[in-house]
């Protein structure tokens, strides 16, 4: 539920990638650094595209990069939604239908807990994610993140 698929986790770092470098990189550069085949890098990147959450730029000189309002806005709630879906954190836990505050299921209690701390994580920006020193540390080796 709350745990972010392969291809979520590889956005958001690809994501850092374009935050930290602020220019137009090639999908080759974003692949090495996140440690994914190229391919595969390319339809997470496309798909962040074609969603407007990222731009990118063709031919020479091109490639992908967030542009102003992107890199001031991006956020990791954007990029979850986007791969993972909002139901995800409205829905129950064990998947009852029926599951709320005033009926609620054995682990009720303890997801919306849980759910609270996602939400306040899910405000936080690409933007200052990038300049936490661990996720510089682990961009500066290559295959890591």
């Amino acid at each position: 539920m709350l745990i972010f698929s392969n291809t979520c986790q590889y956005a958001i770092k690809a994501c850092i990638i374009l935050a930290i470098e602020r220019r137009k990189i090639g999908i080759a550069y974003i692949s090495e650094k996140i440690g994914t085949p190229t391919p595969f890098t390319s339809k997470i990147l496309q798909h962040m595209t074609r969603k407007k959450l990222i731009s990118s730029g063709k031919g020479k000189g091109g490639g992908f990069y967030l542009d102003d309002e992107q890199f001031e806005n991006l956020t990791i709630k954007d990029i979850y939604e986007n791969f993972e879906g909002k139901e995800v954190l409205t829905s129950c836990l064990l998947g009852l239908s029926q599951c709320n505050g005033e009926n609620p299921c054995p682990i009720h209690h303890l997801a919306v807990a849980v759910k609270e701390k996602v939400m306040i994580m899910f405000q936080y920006k690409i933007k200052d994610l990038k300049d936490l020193g661990s996720v510089m540390k682990l961009m500066n080796e290559p295959g890591v993140i």
